[in-house]
């Protein structure tokens, strides 16, 4: 019984074309739809009005989105040449909007004799192919912007190592833009070992990846621009496979070492000056303790204030990275131990100058003693005693002048104290300076004049 039902529907035309798959509309000479299936109706979205001619369709628009004029169209074109239209890319518009994408084939239909008598169009649903089609190609137009956006050096090769694509980061690693497709294994204009010696781009990480089907790190490598300039990097070639374990390509990213070079080389810097300073610094505290305890005045509460100056300056020197420190803190710090610059004893006036370390410590040690010695013996103390501190910096001079007065008469000491041998010591011998130190019996004058450097 099955068999019989079977050999019915094929001897039927109609039946068969209903059973098929693809929309099926066949018109006569003068473009009259003479047969459609149940296919081209779902496609049309709607049953063809009688006396619709060449399509059966609301609207209908090619691929770039112009809207169809039918007697203009595939199976008009195929009833006046009698040739066959293939491939015709076709958007549908149904009467409620939706739109279906298909592939259209328009065929002549021959009569026994061969004359023309109509044309045949088969038409399929490629809408959820195009669609895919469209997100691919949206993929790798995101793909690519990804890889432009990505900071490091980035470029891809097929399996024999021919360029095929790299990004902005790449060319500018390399100083140069490469010829995609005729050059090999990597961008860059020379390649070289750390120690100088040329590296063949036939046996460089990405040759040797590709030739070894491994992936690899490193060995780091110099990139040579052609104005000679020399790029660190660091190499992470990896081969690509396709779904059956043949190697297809490879991609390396080149991670730049420059900024990490110049880190390391200038912790190495900061190792060795910490280690200078330390070093410095023990000197430092050993001459003051030797200092203190030859002095006949010498205590333990004075070391402890001499150290407290220095530590004050390393502070401050600590958090601008050693690399400068503010004259007015320093001169601020100075009388701290001595009841501070805003007791209302102690005026300060000078314009904002940077220290380098060196003249930082210098001077903090100085200003220190000066405010001690005018603590214990001048103008401090008293109740009546002023000091006034004041510096101008011009033609890379630092001036600076300390004035006492309000004190007890001074005279001239009858033997050089620490605090004197440390002002001519620091400002003579350390900074290239000329220091006086003038005992006048209405208060201690001390002037500095160190050099700045440029």
């Amino acid at each position: 019984m099955a068999s019989l039902a079977l050999e019915r529907i094929v001897r039927s035309p109609s039946s068969l074309i209903d059973t098929l798959p693809v929309g099926i509309c066949t018109c006569d000479l003068g473009g009259n739809i003479v047969q459609f299936n149940r296919r081209a109706v779902e496609f049309w979205g709607r049953v063809p009005e009688p006396g619709a001619r060449f399509n059966g369709a609301y609207r209908a628009y090619d691929a770039a989105g112009t809207e169809l004029v039918f007697e203009k169209g595939a199976m008009a074109e195929v009833l006046r040449t009698g040739k066959a239209a293939h491939d015709r890319e076709v958007i549908i518009e149904k009467p409620d909007g939706e739109r279906v994408t298909v592939l259209a084939n328009v065929e002549p239909v021959l009569d026994d004799h061969g004359q023309l008598v109509g044309a045949v169009n088969c038409f399929q649903d490629i809408t959820e192919l195009r669609r895919t089609q469209a997100q691919m190609r949206e993929g790798r137009r995101v793909g690519r912007r990804v890889m432009e956006a990505i900071p490091a050096a980035i470029y891809t090769t097929d399996a024999d190592g021919r360029l095929l694509y790299f990004n902005k980061a790449a060319e500018d690693m390399w100083g140069v833009a490469p010829r995609l497709g005729d050059q090999f294994w990597c961008g860059s204009w020379k390649i070289e070992w750390p120690d100088g010696r040329p590296v063949p781009h036939d046996a460089c990480p990405m040759a040797v990846a590709i030739k070894e089907k491994r992936a690899m790190v490193g060995p780091e490598a110099v990139a040579v621009r052609p104005d000679g300039a020399r790029v660190p990097f660091m190499p992470y070639p990896t081969p690509i496979f396709d779904s059956k374990g043949e190697l297809i390509g490879a991609v390396n990213m080149l991670i730049d070492l420059t900024e990490r070079k110049h880190a390391d080389a200038k912790q190495k810097s900061l190792i060795d000056e910490l280690n200078h300073r330390v070093k410095n610094t023990l000197a430092t505290i050993q001459s003051l303790a030797a200092q203190t305890m030859r002095d006949r005045d010498g205590d333990e509460r004075e070391f402890e204030r001499r150290l407290l100056a220095l530590s004050r300056v390393h502070d401050q020197l600590t958090r601008q990275a050693w690399e400068w420190a503010d004259l007015g803190q320093i001169a601020r710090d100075s009388f701290a131990s001595y009841g501070g610059a805003g007791s209302g004893r102690v005026t300060i006036d000078g314009p904002p100058v940077r220290l380098n370390s060196r003249t930082a410590l210098a001077l903090a040690m100085v200003l220190h003693e000066l405010a001690n010695n005018a603590s214990q013996h001048g103008a401090l103390s008293t109740a009546d005693g002023h000091v006034t501190l004041s510096w101008s910096a011009e033609s890379q001079k630092l001036l600076i002048d300390w004035r006492e007065v309000g004190g007890p008469e001074v005279t001239l000491p009858k033997r050089r104290g620490f605090g004197a041998r440390l002002v001519e010591r620091a400002v003579a011998h350390e900074l290239g300076g000329r220091p006086t130190l003038d005992y006048q019996p209405t208060g201690v004058h001390c002037t500095m004049e160190i050099p700045l450097p440029g």
